[in-house]
């Protein structure tokens, strides 16, 4: 069998005669088959294809599905974990809770036990208090009587002397003895009539004199003194100046405006006595001061005897502030009158200060410290027949 190109294939054919032209049917089956091979081809990629990328995507999803499943795994492991340590937390506040019940449960039993011990004390007091003799409760009472009747007669305390009539008669309310129904009702009586008493401020009083004795450290002596540096020339006396010439009496402003200049030397030349005079006497007022004092010796007063008559008034002072404490009312007049005496003549009385302080020591003058204070003895008589009508025991009691 000779082999033929697809060059000589031709030309064979053609050079023998008769034969047939295989050309054409030859042709067709190739092409036939050629197609046939080349669809199975590509059908056999694109299953390859699919087959390679069903393969990867399984292996995808299988690969996910691991992932997922062991993060599954470790969240429910996590999880496991959360819920252990819940039930060992839960077990241990179950614990606590019941040792903290325990301990509520203990502070209650001894909360109720103090109750009880405080019960039984009340009633124990209740009962002593209750159960005193008669006798105690008049010595009680009589006690808080004479306090109340030192602080009339010793201090003058009105308030002091109420308060203790109030404790006494407090005293009496909470026993309710029938038999002191007489005492409560002189008790009572005492106190309204201590009430009633109109009483010296004193706390007041005792401002204004502190406020005289200021005055006094500060108000201008008639001499000038140390003691009082804040003394201005407003409270110290002026010394009597003459005025100076007036326009009217001066020649030169009585010329006409067109005076000739002969009428202009003239008016000057007699207005110079005028103006000289006045200017010696302005200069010369300083040196000399008019003023009339009743006592000369107030005017011969050194620095230092100024200073002891400050000190004297300051002295006076105190001793009227203790009369008033001490219910003197003969000191109490004695030293403020003293005290207005010695600011009259020694003092400056045209100074704003020393008429503040004369009229300050006068309205003290005026108060009447010698207020009548009630007693009790009302009360003490009570307390006295008492103790004289004798006690019952305890026992006639119950």
């Amino acid at each position: 069998m000779t082999d033929q190109t697809p060059d000589t294939a031709p030309a064979v054919n053609s050079a023998v005669p008769g034969a047939a032209s295989p050309t054409k049917p030859a042709s067709a089956p190739v092409k036939k088959s050629s197609r046939g091979a080349g669809l199975l081809g590509a059908a056999l990629i694109i299953v390859l294809l699919v087959a390679v990328g069903l393969g990867w995507a399984l292996w995808l999803q299988r690969k996910q599905a691991d992932a997922a499943g062991r993060e599954i795994a470790t969240r429910l492991a996590t999880l496991e974990d959360a819920v252990a340590q819940g039930r060992k937390d839960a077990r241990e506040a179950l614990t606590l809770i019941q040792g903290q019940s325990g301990q509520v449960r203990s502070l209650e039993a001894q909360a109720q036990e103090a109750k009880t011990r405080y019960n039984d004390l009340q009633q124990a007091w209740e009962t002593f208090s209750g159960g005193a003799t008669d006798e105690i409760l008049a010595n009680d009472v009589e006690r808080l009587l004479v306090l109340a009747n030192q602080q009339l007669r010793l201090a003058g305390n009105v308030n002091n002397a109420i308060v203790a009539l109030e404790t006494a008669q407090t005293r009496l309310a909470q026993a309710a003895r029938p038999l002191f129904a007489g005492l409560q009702q002189s008790i009572n009586g005492d106190i309204d009539r201590l009430r009633a008493v109109a009483t010296v401020d004193i706390p007041a009083q005792t401002a204004r004199i502190d406020r005289l004795a200021g005055l006094i450290s500060k108000a201008p002596l008639l001499v000038p003194d140390a003691a009082a540096p804040g003394a201005s020339s407003d409270t110290q006396p002026k010394p009597a100046t003459a005025p100076i010439q007036s326009q009217a009496d001066d020649p030169r402003h009585q010329l006409p405006a067109d005076a000739a200049w002969w009428e202009r030397w003239r008016a000057e030349i007699a207005s110079w006595p005028g103006r000289a005079g006045s200017t010696l006497t302005h200069e010369l007022g300083d040196l000399i001061s008019v003023q009339r004092v009743d006592q000369p010796a107030a005017l011969l007063l050194s620095s230092e005897q100024a200073e002891q008559v400050r000190g004297a008034l300051r002295q006076r002072l105190m001793t009227a502030q203790l009369a008033m404490l001490m219910r003197q009312p003969e000191v109490w007049k004695n030293e403020l009158a003293n005290v207005e005496n010695v600011l009259s003549i020694y003092y400056d009385g045209r100074a704003v200060d020393t008429q503040s302080a004369l009229r300050l020591t006068h309205e003290l003058q005026n108060i009447d410290i010698a207020v009548r204070l009630p007693d009790v003895g009302d009360s003490l008589a009570s307390v006295a027949a008492l103790r004289a009508a004798g006690f019952d025991s305890p026992a006639k009691q119950d």
